[in-house]
């Protein structure tokens, strides 16, 4: 059999009143994921477990079979890892977002949590201002994709216990006063200083993000793969850092599609063909597309229809086709969390899933991939990393 999992981040949310009470996945032009939702199971995950953080790396790690509960150690780690970054024993690693600040007299707001969405070549030249200024033995800055990169603390867990640094994630805090959000806790002082050193550098250079902001502190977890579990090797196929990382931890291979980024215009053709590539027998591909947590977190209702109907056309429909003409195929469609257009951040609550197989499809069954229908078939993991048991079966 072959395996693809494809994680629309963030496609999840609630009724809204500009759709008439209907969900961006209701209002959506959805063949191919209804398609799916007709033609195989149809139920909810919930993904996230209460104490952990709404987010993708609590999600991620509930799809990929990893109970969070025991392995989440942090967000950032994983995007270590995908970097190709060592998080060493004592180390701490951070996210490190580029950021737009807007000041009102001695009120500072979050203006951007993403920077402006710098390019590759101005984030790895602001990174690199922050590694030549601030950066030394101790701290070194990473590049990632585009505002997405790292902080790393060597040998921080020698001077406090990252569990008692508290910090926030700077998406949850657009457009508000940023005093009540600095960092707090075990080294606060110090990371608030870096932040401020940051500032002052990335203004006086001229750069159109004007500051950074720390979160997701986390170690390196030991986690077992998906080979140990069941037998599997794969691909991860995703343009943010933390997927692939958490994918490398779980022993897939990171494809490197050029051209794919965490934003609408990623390269979605790309994406397909290298899961195509990707897929032998007794392999899983995970596909993951960024856009519509993007357009979440920005309220952009049209920007999140339109990514979800591009991972519909652009995504599924070929890779649908690619696994007909295989006829020993299976494809999950699930989401990491819900990301709220009116809250503007990662929520709790159960999200729909679905599962195509070649071998086994539903005949006279007319439903769509939705919060609504999935609710309806009473079909329900509590525990989110259960799921992938039930789609590596024969259902």
């Amino acid at each position: 059999m072959k395996y693809v999992i494809v994680q629309g981040d963030g496609m999840a949310d609630h009724p809204q009143h500009k759709l008439s009470g209907k969900t961006p996945l209701e209002a959506a032009k959805t063949p191919n994921m209804d398609t799916i939702a007709s033609a195989g199971s149809l139920g909810r995950v919930n993904t996230i477990p209460p104490g952990l953080p709404p987010g993708s790396a609590v999600g991620n790690m509930s799809l990929m079979g990893l109970n969070p509960e025991r392995y989440y150690t942090g967000r950032a780690p994983l995007e270590a890892r995908g970097l190709g970054v060592d998080v060493e024993e004592n180390d701490i690693a951070f996210r490190c977002n580029l950021v737009k600040f807007s000041k009102s007299g001695n009120r500072k707001t979050m203006k951007d949590y993403s920077g402006g969405n710098p390019t590759r070549r101005e984030a790895e030249s602001y990174v690199k201002l922050l590694d030549e200024n601030i950066g030394g033995n101790e701290f070194r800055f990473y590049q990632g994709v585009s505002y997405r990169n790292l902080l790393l603390w060597k040998g921080g867990r020698t001077k406090v216990d990252y569990e008692d640094i508290h910090l926030t994630p700077p998406h949850d805090i657009t457009g508000e006063p940023i005093e009540e959000s600095l960092p707090r806790g075990a080294g606060s002082d110090l990371l608030r200083g870096i932040q401020e050193q940051a500032e002052k550098v990335l203004c006086k250079h001229g750069n159109s993000g004007n500051g950074i902001w720390l979160w997701g502190q986390g170690i390196g977890p030991e986690v077992p793969t998906l080979k140990e579990r069941y037998g599997l090797g794969g691909t991860v196929i995703s343009a943010v850092d933390l997927v692939k990382g958490l994918g490398i931890y779980s022993g897939l291979i990171s494809a490197e599609v050029e051209g794919a980024n965490g934003n609408i215009d990623t390269n979605y053709e790309g994406k397909v063909d290298a899961a195509k590539d990707s897929l032998t027998d007794g392999s899983l591909v995970f596909l993951h597309i960024e856009a519509p947590d993007e357009a979440s977190h920005k309220g952009n209702l049209e920007l999140k229809l339109e990514a979800i109907e591009r991972i519909d056309q652009r995504i599924l429909g070929p890779l649908i086709k690619h696994l007909e003409s295989n006829n020993q195929g299976a494809l999950l469609l699930v989401t990491d969390h819900i990301t709220g257009l009116e809250s503007g951040t990662h929520e709790r609550g159960s999200v729909p899933f679905a599962i195509f197989r070649t071998s086994t499809k539903n005949e006279n069954i007319d439903r769509s991939f939705s919060e609504r229908c999935s609710n309806e078939t009473g079909i329900n993991f509590p525990r989110g990393y259960e799921l992938i048991d039930f789609f590596l079966s024969e259902g």
